[in-house]
């Protein structure tokens, strides 16, 4: 009975573009190379190479070459099957084709089968999305130059940047107004002298103020006119009270006198 592989395989900088091939188990991986060429609308004259792979895509080692010989004692892919280089159910390798443009491409095993009678394998059993032009860069505009002339491109523009930066003339320089100057002036950290901080951490001592009174003895010095202005105050209060006397004892006068009229009636 026959095994048949059936492997998922699409570009790695297309993701959406996909192809399911069925293939032998006892193919080569120049059978392989062939059907995946034929399923995007290559023409397979490239160089060509198999490596096996991680789990989050990462080269391990190399399976074949197109373009190895004998002497290097790497595999040719006509020599080498598949096979061989299944060890996981859901294998995975990476395939890359023409060196000058770099083509990647993501293969996983998606599932094992039984060979069908009336089919010819290998075959596409299906394919998702338009596969790019083979001679455009990576999915670029047609006619797109090499990777190494991308590269020569790329420091020629460098270059012309860098003297146009130097053949710029040099811009005056605005020098601040006075008035900007004097404000951002710094004004240095004033330290108090030590005899202030000294005087600051000692405890503050209350004590009894005593005041000495001194006056003038000629201020002080009572004049004649001073006692008679005094003797001036004192004669006229006994005349006013000379005056309430004598209002009072007609007031007492008149009330006995009629006391006694009513006690004689």
């Amino acid at each position: 009975m026959q095994i048949i592989y059936k492997f998922r395989v699409h570009f790695e900088e297309h993701d959406d573009v996909v192809r399911f091939i069925d293939i032998e188990s006892t193919s080569s991986f120049a059978d392989f190379h062939k059907i995946i060429q034929e399923s995007i609308g290559f023409d397979g004259s490239k160089p060509y190479s198999f490596f096996m792979s991680n789990d989050i895509w990462r080269v391990e080692n190399q399976i074949c070459n197109s373009e190895t010989s004998e002497d290097t004692g790497s595999r040719l892919p006509n020599k080498t099957f598949l096979n061989k280089y299944i060890n996981d159910p859901h294998q995975r390798f990476i395939y890359l084709f023409d060196p000058e443009l770099d083509w990647s491409f993501f293969i996983e095993l998606v599932k094992i089968l039984k060979a069908e009678p009336n089919k010819k394998y290998p075959l596409l059993a299906r394919k998702e999305g338009e596969a790019p032009k083979q001679n455009k860069l990576r999915g670029k505009l047609p006619g797109a130059t090499a990777s190494n002339e991308y590269d020569k491109m790329a420091e020629m523009l460098m270059a012309s940047r860098l003297m146009d930066e130097l053949n710029k003339p040099e811009e005056e320089e605005d020098l601040p107004d006075d008035d900007d100057a004097d404000l951002d002036v710094d004004i240095p950290d004033i330290e108090l002298p030590i005899i202030e901080k000294v005087l600051a951490d000692k405890p503050i001592i209350k004590k009894p103020v005593s005041f000495d009174l001194k006056f003038d003895e000629e201020e002080l010095k009572i004049d004649d006119d001073d006692f008679n202005l005094f003797e001036g105050e004192e004669g006229e209060e006994e005349e006013k009270e000379e005056e309430d006397d004598e209002f009072g004892s007609d007031n007492f006068g008149g009330y006995g006198q009629g006391d006694d009229g009513n006690d004689d009636y």
